[in-house]
Parts: C-alpha cells; structure tokens; sequence
C-alpha cells in the first residue's frame, strides 16, 4: 500500500528530474540507469515534494522509505529517457501542456513576489496587534484529574486522598484516562471554554492546592480534580504567528493585487453564458 501511495503522489509531482544539477562531492550516488546517476540530494528532494501531495510522507523518516524513493526515481529516469528517445518534446500537445505550465508558474512566482512585497512587517505587526486586541489574555488553570467509572469509586478515592494518598500515585493506577494518567493526572493549564462545562465550572471554582471534595459528573465518567496553579494566558509572540498572519492575509492581497489589474485593463466578456446575471432585470411572469 505505502508503494502505491508514493507511486500516485510520484506521478502527481511535476518536473521531478528534468533537469542535470551539480551534485556535491558528499552527495552519494544511490542508483545508475543505463550509467545515468541517481544521488542522494534527489531521493531527499523528491521525498519533500511528493510531501506536498501526502502530507504524511514529511514526518516518515527517510530510511523508512528510502527504497520505495529510488525504486520511484529510477522508473522516472527510465520514462524520462524514453521520452526523450521518442522525441516527445516535439510533440504539439506536449508543448500546449508546457505551456500551461509555464503560465500557472509564471503566476504563481508574481503572486508570490508581489505578496511578500505588500506583506509588509508593519502591516503584519498591525495584524498582530489587532489579534492581541480582540482575543484578550484568557484566565488559565493548571489542574490534575483523576477519572472513573462510577461514583462509589470517585468517593472511595477520595477518602484515601484525605487521609494522605498521593494524587499523582492514585492517577497512574485508578484513572481510565491514559493518556494524563501516565503524567499523574496532570491537564496542564486550560481555558475555561476548553473543557466541558462541568469540569471546567468544578475547576475554575478551586483555588491552587484543592482537590474535589466531590466527585464532579461529565459525559465522561466521574473526575476528581486537583487545582495545582492559575494565571493569565500568553499571548503568542510575534515571531511565532508571523507566517501564520502572512497566509491569512495573503487571500485579501491577492483578490486587492486582482482588483487593481482589472481596473486597468479592458475586460470584455463575449461569451453570453460567462456574463453575470443582471440583478435589475425584472421577475419572470
């Protein structure tokens, strides 16, 4: 199955090995067809473009899928030579595809040039800015929970919990949930929205050093909560959401960079059917 996944994300990357670029001297070759080299910098070129078709691909490490890679390279090497034999460059239709292509590229290059050239850091700072404005810091609670079937349980629990059990020991070995069970129960800190309403009130109602005198009931099964610390959120720093507001905004300076072309130019639309529909004209009687 991976091969066929990396087959099909193979045959959706355009322009793999083309091209003859000089190659380092600690670039290894790692495959020859019919004495033409195949190097490790391609393998590794060829596995962050297919990424771009399967996501997944990124986080496998290389050597995973190092074998699957050069199986892939050398049968685009031998289609690529083939085509080059049976002089497919000079085929018309060939040509009308590079064409379009070259076009999409074209377009894509300028969008990208003119983008970066508007997105300017005191436009992105503003962004920033105006983000920091309307999601104001948040109160947080860091809270420990330990959770259970059943209420008779959860109080059961509770009583050794009085009588000086560890919290984070009675987690690890009660608690259903694994995943903060493993960390002593540990949530880490959490807005008040993040959680469900009945925790979250529960929660938020503790002060640092508590723990439920209750069992508190949810969708989930039966909690107890230990408060361990509270605090203000952090707002992100700039720098860590600064190509996060680039792409956001990228959508609106294109559709601006759009509007000015076209306000420039003279667009005519012939063909009937592309025309917009003219909201004036009167109902249909």
């Amino acid at each position: 199955m991976l091969k066929t996944a990396l087959r099909a994300a193979a045959a959706a990357t355009v322009f793999l090995m083309a091209a003859a670029p000089a190659f380092a001297a600690d670039d290894p070759v790692v495959a020859k067809v019919d004495g033409s080299e195949i190097h490790r910098s391609e393998i590794v070129a060829m596995k962050d473009r297919m990424a771009q078709q399967m996501p997944q691909i990124q986080a496998m490490p290389l050597e995973s899928i190092f074998a699957n890679l050069v199986d892939q390279a050398v049968s685009q090497r031998l289609l690529l030579s083939a085509a080059k034999k049976a002089n497919v460059a000079d085929d018309a239709e060939f040509k009308k595809q590079l064409d379009q292509v070259r076009d999409s590229l074209m377009q894509r290059a300028f969008l990208t040039r003119e983008v970066e050239k508007r997105l300017t850091d005191d436009k992105l700072r503003t962004a920033y800015d105006d983000l920091l404005k309307n999601n104001p810091p948040e109160d947080e609670v860091h809270a420990r929970h330990i959770l259970v079937d059943n209420e008779k349980k959860a109080n059961e629990l509770i009583k050794k919990l009085k009588k000086g059990a560890s919290f984070e020991d009675l987690a690890k070995s009660d608690s259903k949930d694994d995943g903060s069970g493993k960390r002593g129960g540990d949530l880490g800190y959490f807005s008040k929205s993040s959680m469900v309403p009945e925790f979250a009130e529960a929660a938020f109602a503790m002060k640092p050093g508590d723990v439920s005198d209750k069992p508190v009931k949810t969708q989930f099964g039966w909690h107890i909560i230990k408060v361990e610390d509270r605090r203000k959120s952090t707002p992100p720093a700039f720098e860590d959401v600064k190509e996060q507001l680039r792409g956001q905004m990228a959508d609106g300076v294109i559709d601006e960079i759009v509007g000015e072309l076209r306000k420039n130019a003279k667009v005519e639309i012939t063909a009937p059917e592309a025309k917009a529909p003219d909201a004036k004209a009167p109902d249909a009687k």
